[in-house]
């Protein structure tokens, strides 16, 4: 853009004026001819007489504004009511315009615009000294018009006037639109406006860009001698500035790209891992889909064969129906048969009972039908005992086996009592003690003497009263707070599973945290993975991270004191600015535990971080930052703990920390270094976190497996209690040799018969 025409209206002593100006303007003239006024004009549009911006030119033989050789300082006002050394040209309230057209230069494709300032300016003359006063301005920038002298003069000759202040907005829109007359309240809207313009834009420019653009052109307009270009645009131009900042500013990007180029670096090593576990997925699937073709193959084979299996067994279900029919038929002809022979039968014990002695035989041998029908519900009741005895002898076996192996001494000490081993041993010692002969105590012939069976009636009776005490032993209830042996051992079994549990439980916790950690992920606690999981969920425009992720401690030596010191805050979490309060909200809303996440104050934390001056001590100065908001958390917060040598030195330190993990702060010293299973802050860490939590992991691995060991010991020591059960092996045998007595009695009798 270039300056095409200029209009002057009531400026100073310059009549009111189209002026038209080329490419190369000069002015000549001499003392008092208007140079100066008509350059003060140019500069008036293009910095709106900014207080800050400005500095109206001071005359050929004058040195500067404030001192002019006694002559009055030049003013806004005062170029309106056309002063000159203190006489004034209008000594009425008077309205002073100046617009400047400008048009695009060659190869520009921007509309032409016009600019325009109006000022009203009075005449004070209360005082001692006559002096200019401003009563209103207003700037108006009129895009695509190019403003003419009849828009803001009327009439010809003698009959010309001034189009008033408080209508000219009025008449610009009735001449142009309202859309094409854009009015600026304040010196700031209106320049941003005017450079957006002169830039060819359709909106303004940031105020920083319009201020700049219209100091340099004050100060370019400003008379002084100029010795070079690059002198003029150093010392004019440019403003000085500390280079400090700026430099600390590169440095802290530099590092931030340093930190995103590993990160980079990191991120195609993992797309070379995906990429490989890609291939191997894909292979893996291939393998699988021919492994399930042949399983679907097989699968249908057998299918086919079951099918023809089913119709085989179907034909001979068939058979055996029509077999079965047949059979139910011979049944009720067998039946009718059975009806007619026990007719027969009645009629024969009628004739019988008419007999004395073949009565009493009939008696006789309905008393030994029962008797041996006793005598078999009997013996089978033995057979059970038997093997009851036999488990029981078992059982105690393995008691008295896993007693003195199994490490109960120290848990249950009843256990390990002697009293309890030496009646077990002596009921193993012991035995079945005979042999007893069980199809012949069954059998009604039974021959030979009952005095061998009488004598293992009474080592029986020993061994049932044996057993029973062993069994009582265990499940009696009369050992102190009314628990038997038996609920207390179950009740240690019930511990040492729980016990197996809760490291089953560490041992999968911590082989999870591995597989992060080889990932080059840390294990954030469960309350901080739910709160990340329901921000990402309801406001996924928070990105939110966690503070861990982006800070990495310089000094190893450092390592654990520092993230001991900062504690829980390491897993704060970070989103954008704008969604911190929603995302606070979110967390707020978690059930339980989970709503103790800390979402941090980034935008605040970046405002209170500017004006802290950190200490060359502080732990800050060890770290290393890969976001912004977490440094500016990280230097609120604890930008005030320094780093000291000893003990003596941290007990004089408000906030401090020694590099072997003690602290101080709120008037107290603790301890805070962490193990290196707990570090996360920094690649190496994590390392060292992972070579700790393998340690641990085999630890845990061992302890699980000796857990495993004494709940399985326990387990079977339970089992084998359980499986004890209280004996009648005597009294039943003792029931079997009287029904013996009688049977041989009988048979005795029906002989004599």
């Amino acid at each position: 853009m270039f300056l095409k025409h200029f209009l002057f209206i009531n400026w100073g002593n310059i009549p009111t004026i189209d002026f038209e100006l080329g490419p190369v303007n000069l002015f000549s003239g001499g003392n008092g001819s208007g140079k100066t006024t008509a350059a003060d004009a140019i500069q008036t549009i293009m910095t709106a007489a900014h207080e800050n911006l400005f500095q109206y030119n001071p005359g050929q033989d004058e040195t500067t504004q404030r001192g002019r050789g006694g002559k009055r300082v030049r003013t806004l006002a005062s170029y309106v009511l056309g002063c000159d050394d203190g006489s004034f040209a209008r000594l009425r309230p008077t309205d002073g315009y100046l617009a400047a057209v400008f048009h695009p230069t060659q190869g520009e494709t921007a509309a032409p615009f016009t600019a325009l300032i109006g000022v009203r300016a009075w005449l004070d003359t209360s005082g001692a000294a006559t002096v200019a006063r401003q009563e209103d301005a207003q700037f108006f920038v009129l895009p695509e018009v190019q403003l003419e002298m009849s828009h803001l003069v009327q009439g010809e000759g003698d009959e010309r006037r001034v189009i008033g202040l408080d209508r000219l907005q009025k008449n610009l829109i009735a001449a142009f639109g309202k859309t094409a007359v854009e009015k600026y309240d304040s010196k700031r809207g209106y320049l941003r406006r005017l450079y957006g313009a002169l830039r060819g834009r359709d909106d303004a420019v940031p105020e920083s860009e319009a201020m700049a653009a219209a100091r340099a052109f004050s100060r370019f307009m400003a008379y002084k001698p100029v010795r070079g270009i690059n002198r003029f645009v150093a010392d004019e131009i440019l403003e000085q500035r500390d280079l400090g900042e700026a430099i600390r500013s590169v440095s802290s990007q530099l590092k931030t790209i340093h930190a995103m180029e590993g990160e980079a670096a990191r991120l195609v090593e993992s797309i070379e891992v995906l990429d490989g576990a890609r291939a191997q997925a894909g292979r893996y699937i291939e393998q699988w889909i021919e492994l399930n073709t042949l399983d679907y193959t097989l699968a249908q084979h057998d299918y086919a064969e079951r099918q023809q299996a089913y119709l085989k067994k179907k034909r001979g279900h068939e058979r055996e129906r029509m077999a079965l029919t047949e059979a139910e038929e011979a049944l009720a002809v067998a039946e009718r048969r059975a009806h007619q022979l026990h007719d027969q039968l009645v009629s024969l014990e009628a004739q019988r009972m008419g007999v004395d002695a073949l009565r009493q035989k009939d008696e006789l041998e309905q008393r030994r039908g029962s008797g041996e029908g006793e005598l078999v519900e009997t013996a089978r009741r033995l057979l059970e005992q038997s093997a009851q005895l036999d488990t029981n002898l078992e059982q105690t076996r393995r008691i008295v086996g896993l007693l003195p192996e199994a490490g109960f001494a120290a848990d249950l000490p009843l256990l390990a009592d002697l009293h309890t081993l030496s009646q077990g041993r002596k009921l193993v010692d012991k035995g079945r003690g005979g042999a007893v002969d069980f199809q012949g105590l069954m059998q009604r012939d039974l021959t030979g003497d009952l005095a061998p069976l009488e004598k293992h009636l009474d080592e029986a009776r020993e061994q049932q009263r044996l057993h029973n005490q062993w069994r009582n032993l265990w499940h009696g209830r009369d050992l102190p707070g009314g628990l038997s042996l038996r609920d207390q051992l179950a009740r240690l079994v019930h511990q040492r599973e729980a016990r197996h549990d809760q490291l089953q439980n560490q041992r999968r916790q911590k082989a999870l945290e591995i597989e992060r950690l080889e990932a080059r992920q840390v294990s954030y606690p469960p309350h901080v993975e739910r709160a990340l999981e329901a921000i990402r969920r309801q406001c996924p425009a928070a990105d939110p991270r966690v503070l861990c992720d982006h800070v990495e401690v310089k000094d190893p030596d450092w390592q654990a004191a520092v993230e001991g010191y900062l504690g829980g805050a390491r897993f704060s979490i970070l989103v954008a600015p704008e969604h911190e309060a929603e995302a606070i909200r979110i967390v707020r809303a978690l059930p339980g535990r989970d709503n103790k996440a800390r979402v941090i104050q980034g935008e605040k934390a970046l405002r209170d971080a500017e004006r802290m001056d950190l200490h060359r001590d502080s732990i800050i100065q060890i770290l290393d930052f890969s976001h912004a908001a977490a440094r500016a958390y990280l230097a609120a917060s604890y930008g005030s703990v320094l780093r000291v040598d000893s003990a003596e030195a941290l007990r004089r330190t408000r906030r401090g920390l020694t590099t072997d993990g003690m602290a101080s702060g709120n008037y107290s010293m603790w301890r805070c270094d962490l193990g290196d299973g707990e570090l996360v802050f920094g690649l190496a860490a994590r390392e060292r976190a992972l070579r700790a939590k393998e340690a641990e992991l085999a630890r845990i691995d061992g302890e699980w497996q000796e857990a495993a060991d004494r709940l399985r010991q326990a387990a079977e020591l339970l089992a084998a209690v359980d499986a004890l059960q209280p004996l009648g092996y005597a009294d039943t045998l003792a029931r079997v040799l009287e029904i013996h007595r009688e049977l041989r009695k009988l048979e005795g009798l029906i002989a004599q018969l």
